[in-house]
């Protein structure tokens, strides 16, 4: 099959999670963009992650009106630590080996894995919500965020952890993802790591993004959450266990 077809079909994909879930594209479309432009050019695909998932938690957040500073009150430390550890990710991800990144970006989806399963189907796990957790969690966030564009586990685990109500849940993390996203988008522009290619890449997986995300938003309003989560979870650990021994 093209190339070009099949990375449509993952921008749908990467969408159609996000759309349904608040997050996950990064960690749904980093390893099958790996199989398809090969391993030597996941710089190029975190960098398309980093920009495209901008656009893609903007729209999310018009949908859930969900953008508020007041979201981010009493967890400003995580995105002040997450900004901050953002740019160490980044500088990590120019040393690191391709099958390092790959490793990490597993292990932040199975902790991806953990706190949906405890979610789901068990109590979640308490966290205690004070400074040093938020900054922990926050650098944790900005790491992954600089290295793979996988900065929602983190934040995902405290926020359950914390036993976070709903809207305070979606408004927090919509708001912390928008922050960092920019973040990390500045921080890839000042470092010249845009080019032309993958900036014609971008718009082109970004377009079909766009459509699943919106199919995924209608598709949240009537389908049974907890089945479909009960799948992406499936989903996430193939995806790990192809990130650690393939």
């Amino acid at each position: 099959m093209d190339a070009y077809i099949l990375i449509a079909l993952i921008g749908l994909l990467a969408g159609l999670v996000k759309g349904i879930s608040g997050f996950g594209s990064s960690l749904v479309t980093i390893p099958l963009l790996t199989m398809v432009l090969g391993t030597e050019r996941i710089g190029d695909i975190i960098i398309m992650m980093i920009t495209f998932n901008v656009l893609l938690n903007t729209l999310l957040m018009f949908e859930n009106k969900g953008f508020s500073i007041k979201s981010l009150k009493n967890v400003y430390l995580i995105t002040i630590s997450g900004i901050i550890f953002s740019f160490v990710g980044i500088l990590l991800r120019d040393s690191l080996e391709v099958k390092t990144i790959e490793l990490i970006a597993a292990c932040l989806i199975i902790l991806a894995v953990i706190v949906k399963t405890t979610t789901l189907y068990f109590k979640p796990i308490k966290v205690q919500p004070n400074w040093f957790t938020q900054i922990l969690v926050g650098s944790l966030s900005g790491v992954g965020n600089g290295i793979a564009s996988i900065d929602g586990p983190p934040v995902v685990f405290y926020l359950s952890g914390t036993n976070a109500e709903k809207a305070v849940f979606k408004n927090t993390l919509a708001t912390h993802f928008l922050v960092m996203g920019i973040w990390a988008v500045v921080i890839t522009a000042v470092k010249g790591d845009y080019s032309s290619a993958i900036l014609i890449e971008t718009g082109y997986i970004t377009g079909f993004a766009v459509v699943g995300l919106v199919i995924g938003m209608l598709i949240s309003k009537r389908l049974n959450e907890k089945s479909f989560q009960t799948v992406v979870l499936g989903v996430l650990i193939l995806l790990a266990l192809k990130m650690i021994f393939l």
